[in-house]
């Protein structure tokens, strides 16, 4: 049954995603750029086709008239439209460039503005950060997973500096989330899809960076995570 399930939404999904962008290619055309309520639309419906249950701490610390630098754990697939479906508020994500290759979802994202990096290549890295910085000082907000990759077993995993020097040297406020139970819906790398789980999702108080070097930025902050994720029920990870 998980197995029939699983292929019903994989096929949905992607041909939800293709139409969508379809639909977005007219107006890009025309100079206007309609993919931030596209993907608003695609994550919402995406959470529905997931079955996901949401349960959600601390989403009035965003105030709509400011701009942040959201930084959360990475568990599942299922956290980026989780995330855009919750945040009321236009933002970035910085996404491994390998996506950009994918037919039409990577047309999407080119176009909905998010930022490629490479991983694996510090100057490339370096570059992506500075157009990160870029588009803060244009006025968006950013939602970056430090770790750089999804949790195999939920546990947070070793967080990159350059996050961090980011927020730093933009001097953006930290909204700092942690998520916990996206991997019980789809583990990293899986098929198969889990219905009706509960992910868990908490904001937490805005940091300053002021006056605040990266390192010691990057302790505070997976500090008051860890203890988040310790409170809302451990890694998240599971059957």
């Amino acid at each position: 049954m998980k197995t029939i399930y699983s292929l019903c939404v994989w096929i949905i999904f992607g041909l939800m995603t293709a139409f969508l962008v379809v639909c977005g290619v007219p107006f890009v055309l025309m100079g206007k750029n309609p993919f931030f309520f596209l993907a608003k639309l695609w994550a919402r419906i995406s959470s529905k086709l997931f079955l996901v249950n949401y349960e959600v701490e601390g989403i009035e610390k965003i105030e709509k008239d400011k701009n942040y630098v959201f930084m959360g754990n990475h568990q599942s697939y299922v956290d980026i439209f989780s995330m855009i479906s919750i945040i009321d508020k236009q933002f970035l994500f910085m996404a491994k460039r390998e996506l950009f290759s994918i037919p039409f979802f990577g047309y999407a994202i080119k176009h909905m503005g998010l930022i490629p990096i490479d991983r694996g290549e510090s100057r490339e890295s370096l570059k992506s950060l500075f157009e990160a910085a870029k588009k803060i000082q244009e006025g968006y907000s950013v939602l970056l997973f430090p770790e750089g990759t999804r949790s195999e077993d939920g546990v947070m995993l070793p967080f990159k500096r350059g996050a961090f020097t980011l927020a730093v040297r933009t001097g953006q406020p930290i909204i700092p989330f942690v998520i916990d139970g996206s991997g019980k819906v789809m583990k990293k790398g899986a098929f198969y899809i889990n219905p009706f789980k509960k992910v868990r999702i908490r904001f937490l108080d805005p940091v300053s960076p002021d006056g605040i070097k990266d390192r010691e930025m990057l302790d505070l902050i997976r500090a008051r995570m860890e203890d988040a994720q310790k409170e809302l029920g451990g890694s998240g990870a599971g059957k």
